[in-house]
């Protein structure tokens, strides 16, 4: 046991955990016509939860589970599967049983005391006002389940929070790695579109898979929620830069990410890349050493060759950025979102102390059509859908999660803290906070900073942060 709990705890393990979740999603990518999960995806979502419930079972650290838990949020590969089309040969239900006999098994085994924790106050306020306009809304199944979620949430950042011996190196681990598999779906899509232009040059193809939104989305996002996942995730590259300062290997990576953002289109993924890009950068300016200028200067060289050779594409890109500000209105440069607030805020103003609930939505889509899950706007959605109580709520979160990261301004907090402002100025204009991936990955991965024993792996010498041990392996 101890020996697979070592291999548990290593840089392969978390590896063959992603890993194994893009080839689950790569198999029978979307199709439009099917509106239910493939036989291969059930089986990787199957294996992934198997293994998870096993882990929890078995071993006192729950940390070991949360590779497994945050895969499960990339494997979906259809993005037309409905509510209504969601039960496949009662699949979801399946999958909800074992979750849940998890950590039951491992309460019962292990006893853990469980005791409020950073986040705890916060989540608990904002699953509440996910369900108090259920005593005035619609009360179906869909609306149910949707105003459920809250308290998913909740409940996984509980036990988690309570259970898990924290690891900052593993934490950053797993952001660097979560990455490179969102940058190996990308590059999947890219491939499989570009395969459909057969009688075209690679640069038209590329042109023409692009004007296409490279073949629709991933399945579990589409490509704007794509960009700021792949934003938040940047400090796990930026860790290992410090950590590893002689190692060329991860600005070079660093380049895959930014350049997927790049070809998405996104205007929001802009934005949120370069508040990121900025701060990072800052960061490395102020703290780094001289290896880091000088790979700094070399990649930003790099990059610049690379943008010569695409210069075919970048400038596609640009033009299709600028038809992207093209428009007879406002409303209409900002893909509706301008109506979308409006409805909104008056949806807020017929229900001001708590709001007409997530299922309000759907008032939306009868009226505009389309596929319209929240308000574009973590403002607005908050304020539309759980009201004054739920913007309280939201501030009491931002409150606790502050608090944690200034509490020791450490180098690995100042990372964290600069990507997740860029996604939550890039939640201004988008759904982000409120996302069903986002709020997964802050109720399972933060734990793992919280019950750290050890506050942060540098020793800052001056302005400069060192990593003690030099011969750490990654």
């Amino acid at each position: 046991m101890k020996k697979i709990e070592s291999f548990l705890n290593s840089t392969l393990y978390i590896i063959i955990v992603y890993a194994f979740a893009l080839v689950t999603w790569s198999l029978n990518g979307a199709d439009d016509t099917v509106t239910t999960f493939s036989i291969f995806n059930m089986i990787g979502i199957f294996t992934i939860v198997l293994f998870s419930t096993i882990i929890l079972s078995l071993y006192d650290n729950t940390r070991y589970a949360i590779p497994l838990l945050t895969s499960l949020l990339f494997v979906v590969n259809n993005s037309v599967i409905t509510f209504d089309t969601l039960n496949t040969f009662g699949f979801p239900y399946v999958i909800l049983i074992l979750i849940i006999i998890g950590p039951l098994v491992h309460i019962i085994r292990f006893r853990p005391k469980f005791r409020s924790r950073s986040l705890t106050l916060g989540l608990l306020l904002i699953a509440i006002a996910y369900l108090i306009p259920l005593i005035y809304t619609d009360r179906s199944l869909k609306a149910i389940a949707i105003s459920g979620v809250g308290m998913i949430y909740f409940l996984f950042y509980f036990f988690l929070s309570n259970t898990t011996k924290g690891d900052i190196d593993y934490f950053f681990k797993m952001m660097l790695i979560m990455n490179l598999l969102m940058v190996g779906e990308f590059g999947i899509k890219i491939m499989r579109s570009i395969a459909l232009y057969t009688d075209m040059s690679l640069i038209d193809a590329m042109v023409a898979s692009m004007n296409h939104g490279w073949g629709g989305n991933l399945g579990w996002a589409n490509v704007n929620d794509l960009c700021y996942y792949l934003t938040l995730t940047l400090p796990g590259y930026v860790y290992f830069i410090f950590k590893k300062p002689k190692n060329i290997l991860f600005w070079i990576l660093l380049l895959l990410p930014a350049s997927v953002i790049i070809l998405t289109q996104s205007r929001g993924g802009f934005i949120g890349l370069a508040i990121a890009t900025f701060g990072l950068g800052l960061i490395i300016l102020i703290h780094g050493k001289h290896h880091h200028y000088f790979y700094a200067i070399f990649i930003v060289v790099l990059t610049l060759f690379v943008a010569y050779l695409s210069k075919d594409v970048l400038i596609e890109i640009y033009h299709g950025f600028l038809r992207t500000l093209e428009g007879s209105s406002i409303d209409s440069f900002s893909s509706s979102r301008i109506w979308i607030y409006t409805r909104g805020l008056q949806l807020f103003e017929s229900s001001p102390l708590f709001g007409q609930g997530w299922i309000s939505i759907d008032i939306l889509v009868a009226e505009h059509g389309g596929r319209l899950f929240m308000y574009h706007s973590t403002i607005i959605h908050v304020l539309a859908t759980m009201g004054i109580f739920g913007l309280i709520a939201l501030l009491v979160h931002y409150y606790q999660i502050f608090r944690f990261i200034f509490d020791d301004w450490s180098l690995e907090k100042r990372l964290i803290f600069t990507a997740f402002i860029a996604v939550q100025i890039h939640g201004l204009i988008d759904n982000i906070q409120f996302s069903v991936p986002y709020s997964f990955l802050v109720a399972m991965m933060f734990p793992l900073l919280e019950n750290t024993v050890i506050r942060t792996n540098f020793v800052k010498v001056g302005r400069n942060y060192y990593y003690p041990i030099e011969t750490a392996q990654i």
